[in-house]
């Protein structure tokens, strides 16, 4: 019978049942920390897994709650809401001193990698703003987030790891190949597909992983600059992006691209004085003053300017 009541409270932890979670969670005859079915999963677990923010604050509550406690991977609730991507649930376990945000899972795998691996921006960000925890910690193939998002084609994860205000080590050197991730980056940008690759990872690996290593490097020269770069707020540069790309791919004339319906009037302004001037001098002002289409490339998460700018060789610099 008792068995019977802690299955419900996983399956109400399961399936966002508030109702029933705080019922069962209440009763003091229950296990909370029971761990009997799919990959050993605890009702906390299975709560930071799907999202369900009422919840996991309720199963906080109970003073008996293993809150790092390790499942079938030994991974911890933190771990697993990071890689879910549960952002609220991330935020609230990283407030909980009793939470232990570096606890990593069997295979040496810190909260912050694997949030990296699986594209979770905002947590991300959320990770990289708490000093406990180390960016630059490795697996236990001696793989770092940046070295290994770069290795995917993560490049957005490899903008956040870089524009953090963080020390992060770019010349370490992995145990696996004895290779950078600048120089990992170029490799898979180059490699042939692996038979256990996704046709996605590889065409993601083989147009950002040139890109994660390009930012890299301006990064070693001048990480200031590259920081700034990246946290510069959108605005009327980022308006020039889709004409940006236009010009450099088509070698198009910009003040035949722009909509005249939507385009700013200082952006109208602008165009209508620099289209009286010659293409390559259009290009130069542009470059100088909103940045080049690489740059802005780099500096921003656009997948069809990271197809574009993969598809031609007119890059300006």
């Amino acid at each position: 019978m008792a068995e019977s009541k802690e299955q419900g409270l996983w399956l109400a932890c399961t399936e966002g049942d508030l109702e029933t979670a705080r019922a069962l969670a209440n009763d003091p005859t229950i296990d909370v920390n029971w761990s009997g079915l799919e990959k050993e999963d605890t009702p906390l677990h299975r709560a930071c897994r799907f999202g369900q923010l009422e919840i996991v604050k309720v199963l906080l509550a109970r003073s008996e709650i293993e809150v790092n406690k390790g499942n079938k991977g030994s991974a911890s609730p933190f771990f697993i809401a990071c890689q879910e991507g549960r952002k609220e649930v991330v935020s609230l376990l990283l407030a909980d001193p009793r939470v232990d945000p570096i606890k990593p899972n069997k295979r040496e795998v810190s909260a912050l990698f694997m949030a990296c691996q699986e594209g979770r921006t905002e947590v991300v960000s959320l990770l990289l703003a708490d000093p406990r925890i180390d960016p630059n910690k490795t697996d236990d193939e001696g793989f770092t987030p940046l070295w290994f998002t770069s290795q995917e084609g993560y490049l957005v994860s490899v903008q956040h790891l870089l524009a953090s205000g963080r020390e992060i080590d770019t010349k370490m050197i992995s145990t696996h190949n004895n290779k950078t991730a600048a120089e990992q980056g170029r490799v898979v940008g180059t490699a042939a597909k692996g038979a256990d690759q996704t046709e996605e990872d590889y065409e993601r690996g083989k147009i950002n992983g040139p890109l994660c290593a390009d930012l890299i490097d301006g990064y070693e020269r001048d990480p200031v600059a590259v920081r700034h770069r990246l946290h510069r707020q959108p605005g009327l540069r980022e308006y020039f992006i889709g004409h940006l790309f236009a010009l450099v791919v088509f070698h198009a004339d910009f003040f035949a691209i722009i909509n005249e319906k939507t385009a700013h009037s200082y952006t109208r302004r602008f165009f209508r004085i620099t289209s009286q001037l010659p293409l390559d001098l259009q290009m130069v002002l542009c470059n100088r003053i909103f940045g080049s289409p690489r740059d802005i490339i780099l500096s921003r998460d656009s997948e069809p300017g990271f197809r574009l700018l993969a598809r031609t060789t007119t890059w300006q610099q």
